[in-house]
């Protein structure tokens, strides 16, 4: 409900969301711009996709493909094979994620890294969504992999702080006493 209630606040939040809702038939030179070529990266990038560096949707087709659509560079870059591949590392790090709040010794640690957890994969995702057109254009980018700035810096320090966690949750298991085959202690 508030978020309904501040998107009705600026004029570019509602042509944003009235050319996502009409599915880009309207307005293809303002708000369409860069979620039509977008799309076309994605699919200009076929399976195996155009080879490193040879995109051409990020050489002004694109005003922002190093921040908010480096996913559609990606894909015509490296094709479906290499989207899929930042699909995977993103799940290997809620694997991560999981293990780290497995471990951890109380509670505190555990809600810490479920809400950086929440928050990492959440941004993620929906930066992809807005690729593949599932949601209109947020201007949110993808966690390390968007071009710098303060989003990274935030990420980072998040990710120190569950890398501390699980280095507290490490520390605080006993270890296994180390004893000779055949001695007795």
């Amino acid at each position: 409900m508030l978020a309904f209630v501040f998107s009705r606040f600026s004029t570019s939040r509602v042509d944003r969301i009235n050319a996502w809702l009409s599915g880009c038939q309207t307005d293809y030179l303002d708000t369409c711009w860069q979620v039509k070529h977008g799309t076309w990266a994605l699919a200009a990038g076929g399976v195996f996709g155009v080879g490193l560096g040879n995109s051409k949707a990020k050489w002004s087709w694109l005003p922002e493909a190093d921040n908010d659509f480096i996913f559609a560079v990606i894909g015509e870059e490296l094709g479906l094979i290499g989207a899929v591949v930042v699909l995977f590392l993103f799940v290997v790090l809620a694997v991560g994620f999981l293990r780290v709040v497995q471990a951890s010794p109380d509670m505190f640690s555990r809600i810490v890294t479920s809400a950086i957890m929440v928050w990492v994969l959440s941004q993620a995702l929906v930066n992809i969504a807005v690729i593949l057109g599932v949601l209109p254009v947020l201007g949110v980018p993808l966690p390390l992999i968007s071009s710098g700035g303060s989003s990274l810096i935030m990420t980072l320090a998040a990710l120190g702080i569950v890398l501390s966690i699980a280095r507290a949750a490490h520390v605080a298991e006993p270890e296994p006493a180390l004893v000779a085959p055949g001695r007795v202690r």
